[in-house]
């Protein structure tokens, strides 16, 4: 009897464990499906870009099963009622899948498996997108999950040295895939367009979506960038700078373990001129995995800051303010040339990232869940434990040990990661003639300056919304507020609130 594999946020053919299993474990082949969940498209979070590079990776995973004898089996509808009536159509005898741990997924995944059992259809579900999952790196003295990285990233090396060892770190081939004659005719809906499913897509990607985007794009950030990934990843006008695998992570063109191979085998071959640029980059890896464990563990992170002290803040209402954040014309040079990047190409560099969320969250002291969801709407690689536990760590209210007095002054850090300007450049070209001294502060320009710029503050470019030395007294008075009120009204034994 054939194996029917759930695709889901695994859109790979290369090193995909459930696939794997249900190759070798079908004696009559395997039923590839993919599911059009409307509890998923209909959900605020979700946006026309991240669907339409979805949309993208699909279509190149069809062609590449297509070319192989087989075919992608589409649906749209609730996944368990459309995987019960799959199995049944087509004499499966199990239902494969790679886990995701946003609290959402647990609940359908539990859902689905409660139907097709009681059909007497086997589910089967497989650690993929992680090297450790949910309760696998654990705090040695107290058994409990590690909420601060630092620590964390300790335990996670010294799991994975040991696996690693071992040789646990296995990075699966692909697999020979066979497929049922019924295959053929199961019902399938036609691959949609974002239009079909609601989203209006403005972007232009500049990523290249599917598999093979991803592999190339390890592949030439392995053999060069990535020596030079310490000192280059902040500087966000440096293309190859980053990896800019995130969207192939999150979609799962690309696995984890593909990825730590692929450095590891660089930092051998290369040698100690390597090494600083391969660990910086398995420790954001790390990262990743980090909040993944805490989204698993702490599932209230979803909707409301980690430290429970932060719930009794009543953060400023300023839609005018939230709107010129969004829009990037807030004033702010760097900020602006991030958000714009972000609204053109639905990716954002993550040293821009931080910085935006910061001025959002400290400069115009709004509600990071504002933010948080204006990423996952616009991001083609929006990946819920990832955004909330950076737009939690920018706030300050999130798995942080130094968290509400931290504030970005967003001049210093465009000054220090854009000196001369390029990235600003690009994304603000009303600012493209401003001199080097004035780049991220165009305001201090003198009218004469200004004219010769061609470049009227207020006019062709907005006067900052606010002066950030005032901005960041007001904060650190408003969050030092909640900081006097814990410490007055928290019980002894808590150890929740601000450290």
């Amino acid at each position: 009897m054939p194996i029917i594999h759930w695709f889901r946020r695994d859109f790979r053919l290369y090193d995909n464990t459930a696939l794997w299993h249900a190759a070798g474990d079908a004696p009559d082949g395997i039923i590839p499906v993919f599911i059009f969940d409307d509890d998923i498209l209909r959900h605020p979070d979700t946006g026309g870009p991240i669907v339409q590079f979805m949309l993208q990776c699909l279509a190149e995973l069809r062609d590449s099963l297509r070319r192989a004898g087989g075919d992608l089996v589409l649906r749209h509808g609730r996944p368990a009622e459309e995987l019960l009536e799959l199995a049944r159509a087509g004499h499966a005898s199990a239902v494969y899948f790679n886990k995701d741990y946003a609290p959402g997924a647990i609940e359908r995944d539990a859902c689905v498996q409660r139907l097709l059992q009681r059909d007497g259809i086997a589910v089967r579900a497989f650690k993929d997108q992680v090297i450790f999952e949910e309760r696998e790196v654990l705090a040695e003295s107290s058994g409990r999950p590690f909420t601060v990285f630092g620590p964390y990233r300790r335990a996670w090396q010294k799991r994975f040295d040991e696996i690693a060892a071992d040789g646990g770190l296995r990075v699966a081939p692909r697999p020979r895939l066979r497929f049922p004659a019924a295959l053929r005719t199961l019902r399938s809906i036609d691959l949609p367009q974002a239009a079909d499913l609601g989203f209006s897509v403005a972007q232009t990607f500049e990523i290249d979506a599917g598999e093979q985007a991803a592999r190339r794009m390890l592949r030439q950030f392995c053999a060069g960038p990535i020596r030079r990934y310490a000192q280059m990843r902040n500087l966000p006008a440096i293309v190859d700078g980053t990896s800019r695998l995130s969207p192939h992570l999150r979609h799962g063109t690309i696995s984890p373990r593909q990825c730590i191979a692929a450095a590891l085998e660089a930092r051998r071959e290369g040698g100690a001129a390597f090494r600083e640029g391969v660990d910086g980059w398995l420790a954001e890896l790390i990262w990743r995995e980090f909040f993944q464990q805490i989204l698993f563990n702490f599932p209230r992170v979803e909707h409301e800051p980690f430290k429970a002290i932060w719930h009794r803040l009543k953060f400023p209402s300023d839609e005018r303010a939230f709107e010129r954040w969004w829009r990037g014309t807030s004033g702010v040079p760097i900020v602006d040339a991030a958000m714009r990047q972000l609204n053109a190409t639905g990716w954002m560099h993550n040293r821009l990232r931080m910085i935006v969320a910061m001025f959002l969250t400290r400069d115009l002291l709004l509600d990071y869940r504002l933010g948080e969801r204006y990423f996952m709407r616009n991001l083609i690689d929006g990946e819920t434990a990832q955004n909330n536990g950076n737009w939690q760590w920018s706030a300050g209210c999130g798995t942080d040990a130094q968290p509400w007095f931290r504030i970005f002054n967003p001049v210093a850090q465009a000054r220090r990661f854009d000196p001369d300007g390029a990235f600003v450049r690009r994304w603000c070209p009303e600012l493209a003639r401003v001199p080097v001294e004035f780049i991220h502060e165009p305001h201090l320009m003198s009218a004469d300056a200004q004219r010769t710029a061609r470049c009227r503050i207020p006019g062709d470019y907005p006067a900052p919304m606010v002066d950030h030395g005032q901005a960041r007294r007001r904060a650190l008075e408003f969050f030092g507020s909640l900081r006097r009120s814990a410490q007055s009204q928290r019980p002894p034994e808590s150890t929740d609130g601000l450290r």
